[in-house]
């Protein structure tokens, strides 16, 4: 934007500064407010703000929030659910979801919750259960051995993602839901 105003490019009667920083827009922020020689109206665009991810913008956020002593900051209110489709060997459940469904170019899905076949509650997946790996429609599921909760086929697994954009393009919609995982309405995704 200096460059362009020094050369005096803008033929405009304001200057637009346009940025994104989901993660970081306290860092981000301040550079949208350069002096030129027009106005200036700077535009910060954190679009994971409306969903956040239970990994790399978790990551971020919780520097973020530290830095500036801001609480508890965002929750995550994306998840993709898989049902249990396997269990081929012991620790191992293979998952109805795989990188056509979510994303997986930051980090695997985080097994967040879980919900048994046949009930309607929704509890926390214990610690220890990760995401080892991903092949297009398929999740490898590691469950220790001495897991308190013994899956089944059936079963069905809350996953968290780390970076939203790359779970919003795979979706033509997505259902939305309530605090009792009723689904309300849905919206249409055009990323």
């Amino acid at each position: 934007a200096l460059h362009c105003d020094s050369e005096q490019l803008f033929e405009c009667d304001e200057v637009l500064l346009s940025a994104g920083g989901s993660a970081i827009f306290d860092l981000v922020a301040p550079h949208l407010t350069a002096r030129l020689a027009l106005p200036v109206r700077g535009l910060l665009r954190p679009g994971c703000y409306v969903t956040h991810d239970h990994g790399a913008y978790q990551r971020m956020m919780s520097v973020m929030t530290s830095r500036l002593g801001c609480g508890h900051g965002l929750h995550a209110a994306m998840e993709v659910w898989a049902t249990v489709q396997s269990r081929p060997e012991p620790g191992l459940a293979i998952l109805a979801a795989g990188r056509r469904d979510l994303s997986s170019d930051s980090s695997m899905p985080t097994p967040v919750f879980v919900s048994r076949l046949g009930q309607t509650t929704v509890s926390d997946a214990p610690a220890g259960w990760a995401v080892t790996a991903l092949n297009d429609q398929h999740a490898y599921l590691r469950c220790p051995d001495n897991a308190i909760l013994d899956l089944q086929v059936g079963d069905r697994i809350g996953l968290g993602i780390s970076h939203p954009c790359t779970t919003f393009d795979k979706w033509r919609w997505m259902a939305l839901i309530d605090n009792d995982y009723n689904v309300c309405d849905a919206i249409v995704t055009s990323f």
